[in-house]
């Protein structure tokens, strides 16, 4: 019966369910998975939305440009496990909004490179360097930036004629600018729901004691 009722009253049904209930409806069969994974549909955006407001309070503020809501939510909320290796060890996980990543320790070494490699090995500017977005160092963690952006940033910086370059790199400073502020509202956002208060100082102090248990780290 389910899979014959007309779209408008599963879309009303859905507005009554949870974020983790739509994501097991999708589950159910084809046509509930269309209808909850379409990342351009209005009124798809419009369920997941609507269950984000109405179950998970904390997540007030808007999907990013660019980001469906099914994936916003699957970041922010439904993500148990790395999203590369599916590593479950919640000490070894960690929201990487910058990079739009929750993925365990080694999987972020393997997919960034650190400003000082970048800058003698890759032999990159620090002009350019500005232009990327860029994971903050902490206690004894550097400077990361993700392997994937650097190589895009490049191609397109190599693209550009000598008159065009330095027009480029003052607007990309002003977006990254723009976007460090903004990922950094997402990624407390994100913190405030996933962790409590506990946890929150728990990893506080296993981040200082990083460098032992996590050496591969600091190679870069």
């Amino acid at each position: 019966m389910a899979t014959t009722l007309p779209n408008e009253i599963l879309i009303e049904i859905c507005s009554y369910l949870h974020p983790s209930d739509l994501y097991n409806l999708s589950l159910v069969c084809k046509r509930f998975r269309s209808l909850l994974w379409n990342k351009t549909n209005e009124s798809t955006q419009l369920i997941w939305r609507t269950s984000r407001l109405n179950f998970v309070p904390h997540l007030t503020l808007p999907c990013p440009e660019g980001m469906c809501e099914q994936r916003y939510i699957w970041l922010m909320l439904l993500l148990e496990k790395c999203m590369f290796c599916d590593e479950k060890d919640k000490w070894k996980l960690a929201m990487y909004w910058e990079f739009k990543m929750y993925c365990c320790f080694k999987c972020l070494a393997q997919r960034t490179v650190s400003r000082d490699t970048l800058i003698k090995e890759w032999e990159i500017s620090e002009n350019v360097l500005t232009c990327i977005v860029p994971l903050a160092p902490n206690a004894q963690r550097p400077q990361l930036f993700l392997m994937k952006q650097v190589k895009q940033t490049l191609k397109e910086y190599n693209k550009l004629s000598i008159s065009k370059k330095e027009n480029w790199i003052k607007r990309k400073q002003k977006d990254i600018e723009n976007l460090k502020i903004e990922n950094n509202e997402y990624r407390k956002q994100h913190d405030f729901g996933r962790y409590d208060d506990n946890e929150r100082l728990e990893r506080i102090f296993r981040t200082l004691h990083m460098s032992t248990e996590y050496p591969y780290l600091l190679r870069r």
